[in-house]
């Protein structure tokens, strides 16, 4: 992949500071980017991360007691032997993190998962120039171009007295549309599934503002009308087929792997846009595609950019 940058059966590994970008198994030394179980797994010996993950991860992993957090903050460096390491907001959820790399006179920039847009329950994401761009490509197709959050939340408008249930995950997505539905439907009550809630308090032990919200009530729930549940989406089956009640999946993909009324388009990474967008502001001339395929990514800078290099 690099010389100093391998991908390895534990995840990615830079050698001259002999530790791990959101290792996959279990390693001595680990810089995670955020709290998802996919990019942040108990057992590390060693983790360096935002104060909002290591938060995440107590409450994910609770018998995880072991293992010894540093905790930097944005923009303050940290260093691997000669290796220096900086932590940036990635946008993608409370506390994710890019993570910077200089080492050799080469600076590298690790989004892990990011989006672009403004989004009220994280920080915002921070451009930096760099040599070497290790970009996410989940969204990397132009067929993926998210649309504006107030236009999804326009749909909820035909159910005002219709009691209606999204299905959304619980940790990152369920906050920002606890907000999103606040700030727009300040008249409607909104419940939280008991799952969700947890990640909803540390939110707002961080300082950020979920507005009116309140814990899902099963009893208040089916003898009032109006009322919005976030649950986790396997939920949606069992609300999809009760009269009075209409369902949607939040998502940023096209076709949706739970049955439900509708799609609610909203996703916390970057479309296909935001991707080149980033790939220009940060001025790289090699692109890392990880956490996805990158194949038309790579197709489509080597028609534009031909000095670019890419490595799917």
């Amino acid at each position: 992949m690099n010389k100093y940058l391998f991908k390895r059966p534990e995840g990615l590994y830079f050698e001259p500071g002999d530790f791990y970008l959101d290792p996959k198994r279990v390693v001595q030394k680990a810089v995670i980017t955020h709290g998802h179980a996919d990019h942040a797994i108990a057992g590390n010996k060693a983790v360096w991360c935002t104060a909002a993950t290591k938060s995440i991860m107590r409450l994910r992993y609770p018998r995880m007691v072991s293992t010894l957090f540093t905790v930097p903050a944005y923009g303050e460096p940290f260093y691997f032997n000669e290796v220096k390491v900086t932590l940036l907001p990635a946008g993608h959820i409370l506390g994710s993190a890019q993570v910077i790399i200089e080492y050799g006179g080469i600076k590298y920039c690790y989004t892990g998962d990011f989006k672009l847009r403004e989004d009220a329950s994280c920080e915002r994401f921070q451009v930096e120039p760099c040599d070497v761009l290790i970009t996410e490509t989940t969204f990397a197709d132009p067929l993926y171009a998210h649309p504006p959050e107030q236009d999804e939340l326009s749909k909820l408008e035909a159910y005002e007295k219709t009691n209606i249930v999204i299905g959304a995950y619980n940790l990152g997505k369920s906050q920002r549309i606890t907000r999103l539905l606040t700030d727009r439907f300040p008249h409607r009550r909104v419940m939280v599934h008991p799952e969700a809630t947890g990640f909803h308090k540390i939110y707002e032990q961080m300082g950020i503002q979920l507005g009116n919200w309140q814990p899902y009530s099963y009893q208040l729930f089916r003898r009032t009308t109006g009322n919005i549940l976030i649950a986790p989406p396997r939920a949606l089956s069992t609300y999809y087929r009760e009269a009075g009640v209409i369902t949607a999946f939040a998502t940023g993909w096209k076709k949706s792997p739970f049955r439900a009324h509708f799609n609610f388009h909203l996703s916390d990474h970057a479309d296909w846009q935001e991707i080149l967008d980033l790939i220009r502001d940060t001025g790289a001339r090699t692109i890392v595609a990880v956490h996805g395929d990158g194949t038309l990514l790579k197709s489509h800078l080597s028609k534009e950019f031909p000095d670019i290099e890419v490595i799917n």
